[in-house]
């Protein structure tokens, strides 16, 4: 997959805030620049769920503020099963930190610079690193546990892991019910022969 650019905290809040103008339902997810992962659940245009590094409603917001850029996802098709929250979607959005169209500023003239391509690495010389085949399959687990975002967070962590233990471990904590990412674990750990 040809890694997408970072774009600023700002511009991605004002496209979750178009998402909710539009009446949207699905699902936002956000990768930032740290490797921070947020989801934002959308009914018909309203905030009915948030979710960032383990944490719930608005108590994710404070995390998802903390963001300075990244890559940004909507899936129509990944809706929450989880109890949904009623939230007022203006002041959520206000929070957030989501201006109105007329107080956007200007996009920057140049991209931001992108990381080195996140690629999962072949095993190194040396015996450490994850083969691209273990990652694969990491991220097939994933993407049943977090959706499509899993595809860009695996490929992340990936590129920096040290080994495919390592690699599960940073991955089941962006897995947020903690009870799914302890079988998060478990189905890593059997799909690349560690178990």
């Amino acid at each position: 997959m040809p890694q997408e650019e970072f774009i600023p905290y700002q511009f991605l809040m004002d496209k979750v805030r178009d998402y909710c103008a539009q009446r949207r339902t699905g699902t936002v997810f956000i990768v930032s620049s740290d490797n921070r992962m947020a989801q934002v659940h959308l009914q018909s245009g309203a905030i009915v769920a948030l979710l960032c590094r383990g944490r719930r409603g608005l108590d994710a917001i404070a995390s998802i503020r903390d963001m300075i850029a990244g890559r940004l996802r909507f899936d129509e098709n990944f809706v929450s099963a989880s109890t949904t929250e009623r939230f007022d979607t203006d002041k959520t959005l206000a929070l957030l930190g989501c201006g109105e169209a007329s107080a956007r500023p200007a996009l920057p003239a140049a991209p931001m610079p992108a990381p080195a391509p996140a690629s999962a690495p072949a095993a190194k010389a040396d015996g450490a690193g994850v083969s691209a085949a273990h990652a694969a399959k990491l991220e097939s687990i994933l993407i049943q546990y977090i959706g499509p975002m899993g595809e860009i967070v695996c490929a992340d962590f990936a590129a920096e892991a040290a080994d495919v233990r390592s690699l599960i471990t940073t991955l089941s904590g962006e897995v947020p019910d903690k009870a799914q990412a302890s079988q998060f674990i478990r189905d890593a750990a059997a799909a690349v022969g560690l178990a």
